[in-house]
């Protein structure tokens, strides 16, 4: 899916440039209709680029919080002062007046000024093509809801390669999260209490403070001294807190 996705968004963000392009104005030489098609085609392919990275990054941090429809709202705001800024340098570089300068009634604006302004002016225009851009996403969406009931986004459906195998064991490792299942063992920047809470509470429990463990998973129990600890069928040994002692044992006897 998310390979099609992005050819997806690199078609609509292409039809987008040479539609824009087409219909610009005072093409008479065929330098300046080649000089336009680049120059829009450069300049939609960079706020394309801009929204998919900021939506990632939303995804990657937050995304098993958010709503779609708040993911694709944070990525559109959180990629246009950048597009803005983009644009404007690049217009200055070629020489023409985006923001205003040089042109005529520009006399005594500020650049600060000028460049509020063109984050005004520019945001329907971002609106419009980061709502194309997330089109193939909605519609992929509505289409799978149409075939099977569907939950809302999380964390760990956003992984990339997405995981084979059923989650057997979670530890919290500072800001990251160590992920294991059969095939493999993957860290990612994560808060412990966001991924478990994703986990189905039928098929697995919270033993420590930063250990989450697969009931099908744990091959015995073992007391040392005051301490106890599960023995996991891929050879972990994963220690049990206090707090968490009575469930788990109660949890182990039934």
């Amino acid at each position: 899916m998310k390979a099609a996705e992005e050819r997806w968004m690199a078609t609509i963000a292409l039809f987008a440039a040479v539609l824009v392009a087409s219909a610009a104005p005072d093409q008479k030489t065929l330098q300046a209709v080649v000089g336009s098609y680049v120059y829009w085609i450069s300049r939609i392919g960079a706020e394309a680029l801009l929204f998919f990275v900021v939506r990632a990054a939303v995804e990657a941090y937050a995304g098993g919080r958010l709503s779609l429809l708040n993911i694709t709202g944070l990525a559109i705001l959180g990629s246009h002062l950048p597009f803005v800024l983009s644009v404007t340098a690049m217009d200055l570089v070629l020489g023409y007046p985006e923001i205003g300068i040089g042109a005529a009634g520009a006399r005594g604006q500020t650049h600060i000024t000028a460049t509020l302004r063109e984050v005004f002016y520019l945001a329907d225009n971002h609106i419009a093509l980061c709502a194309l851009l997330s089109l193939p996403r909605w519609i992929s969406l509505g289409l799978t809801r149409k075939d099977e009931p569907q939950t809302a986004i999380t964390f760990l459906s956003t992984l990339d390669p997405p995981l084979v195998d059923p989650v057997l064991w979670i530890e919290a490792q500072e800001h990251y999260v160590r992920i294991t299942t059969a095939s493999e063992a993957r860290l990612v920047l994560a808060r412990f209490s966001d991924v478990v809470r994703e986990l189905p509470e039928n098929e697995g429990m919270q033993v420590h403070r930063s250990h989450w463990v697969r009931t099908s998973a744990v091959d015995r129990s073992e007391r040392q001294g005051q301490n106890l600890y599960l023995h996991l069928s891929g050879g972990a040994k994963v220690p049990v807190s206090r707090s968490f002692r009575q469930k788990v044992l109660q949890t182990l006897e039934a």
